[in-house]
């Protein structure tokens, strides 16, 4: 018998306990700490964009009566206590002259002038030496360097100081905001909790109870809906069981209250009536079996998996209707049979013959006249008709025919089981049977094409 979960749907195959409480505690952790990684980023990236801004008022103060290359001697090599050293590009990016503090030229970054009227700006990580551009009024570019230690020392300092200060206030508030959500989630959480309280006393004895989903919240609510329907169906099923059981006790006490009397009167009589001993055990045990039967197709139809049967109807169809044909010679009735060849449905092969024999015996036994087996092809579908010349099933009727140990007339020596075997094993192929309305005599099965 398969598992009846997967463990990987339930969790059951691991021994941790997965906490929401815990994720979300995780979560705010990450949260925290990608926070902070950023304000840190932020900060570091802050200390740059604060030197270059500082070395561009420097580079335009240095630059200011500078027009053009025949103005780079007048360009100092120190300023504000630190060296300077400068390159110049021509408008379309060449080198035009270096300083000659600067072992070569420094890299041209119009990206940066680019970048001064923008609202987000982001620039790399500076090193110690730092580099902007100045345009001047020949249209040519002017890169100043500088390696401005100190000022970057005082910056860090001052950005340093502000990084624990932020580290102070957010512990709290951290802390603050943690202890509020676990409360919320406490009290968002209520709800589930109380209705999983009361779905601990759904069982057996209490099959109406269901989850409330008053208070639930709307996250949750589908999830309580699913298992409510859940319960519905598991109470439906468990009230069918319980009418299985009570029928198949109630069918069979009178066979067996006319078996043991039967053999209180085989005790007592020196001639034994040995046929009718017989007669009523053949009906026991076709009443066992049939029970046993359905038991099993009711279990095959929640147990159905895996890739898909085909059937070779055609040859399945033959074979039922030979094994049956003594049957129908002894009481001197005419089978007609009509096949198509080759066809496959979906299904098992051993059922479907046990269906379509339950279908053959039914008409042989409770028909009349000829009995005509119909097998055709009809787009996607596999149709089979059964069918005498009998009054057959009023419409009114003829659904209930195929519950359990209904019968048509409650004085038949059947058990009632046949055609609910014969809808039972015809569903766990994914087909249909009914009477056909115009011809209600008449039981069509319908079968998806192999």
């Amino acid at each position: 018998m398969p598992p009846l979960a997967d463990d990987k749907l339930t969790g059951s195959g691991r021994s941790v306990r997965r906490s929401l409480r815990g994720r979300m505690l995780v979560a705010l952790l990450l949260v925290f700490v990608l926070g902070f990684a950023n304000l840190a980023v932020h900060l570091y990236g802050t200390r740059d964009e604060l030197r270059r801004a500082v070395l561009a008022i420097q580079a335009r103060a240095v630059s200011e009566d500078v027009q053009g290359a025949e103005d780079m001697q007048r360009l100092p090599r120190n300023y504000a206590g630190g060296e300077l050293g400068y390159t110049l590009y021509s408008a379309d990016g060449k080198v035009l002259w270096f300083s000659e503090n600067l072992d070569r030229p420094r890299r041209l970054r119009t990206v940066m002038l680019e970048r001064e009227s923008s609202w987000w700006r982001w620039s790399p990580f500076g090193g110690e030496v730092i580099n902007v551009p100045v345009r001047l009024a020949d249209g040519t570019i002017l890169m100043v360097t500088r390696n401005d230690a100190q000022e970057r020392s005082t910056i860090d300092d001052l950005l340093l100081d502000r990084l624990r200060q932020s580290l102070v206030i957010m512990l709290p508030l951290g802390l603050v905001s943690v202890s509020l959500i676990l409360w919320l989630l406490h009290w968002t959480l209520r709800p589930v909790r109380r209705a999983a309280q009361l779905a601990k006393g759904i069982g057996p004895r209490h099959p109406a109870r269901r989850i409330p989903l008053a208070d639930l919240p709307g996250e949750i609510h589908p999830l309580a809906e699913a298992a409510n329907s859940a319960l519905d169906r598991l109470a439906a099923a468990y009230a069918a069981e319980r009418r299985f059981v009570a029928d198949a006790a109630h069918e069979l006490r009178t066979p067996l209250t006319v078996l043991d009397l039967r053999l209180q009167d085989a005790r007592d009589s020196q001639n034994p009536d040995w046929p009718a001993l017989e007669q009523e055990m053949r009906q026991m045990r076709r009443l066992v079996t049939q029970l046993l039967e359905l038991a099993r197709q009711d279990g095959a139809s929640a147990e159905q998996g895996g890739a898909p049967r085909v059937a070779k109807v055609s040859r399945m169809a033959r074979e039922a209707v030979a094994a049956l044909l003594p049957l129908f010679e002894a009481q001197q009735r005419t089978i007609e049979v009509e096949i198509e060849d080759g066809l496959l449905c979906r299904g098992n092969t051993d059922e479907l013959r046990d269906a379509l024999t339950n279908l053959l015996e039914n008409a042989l036994v409770h028909g009349a006249g000829d009995v005509r087996l119909t097998l055709w092809q009809e787009k996607d579908s596999v149709i089979l008709e059964v069918g005498d010349q009998g009054r057959g099933v009023p419409k009114e009727d003829q659904e209930a025919m195929f519950q359990r140990f209904r019968k048509g007339r409650q004085s038949s020596g059947g058990t009632g089981l046949g055609l609910a075997i014969v809808r039972r094993i015809v569903e766990n192929a994914n087909g249909t049977v009914a009477f056909v309305d115009e011809r209600p005599s008449t039981l069509r099965i319908e079968l998806p094409r192999g």
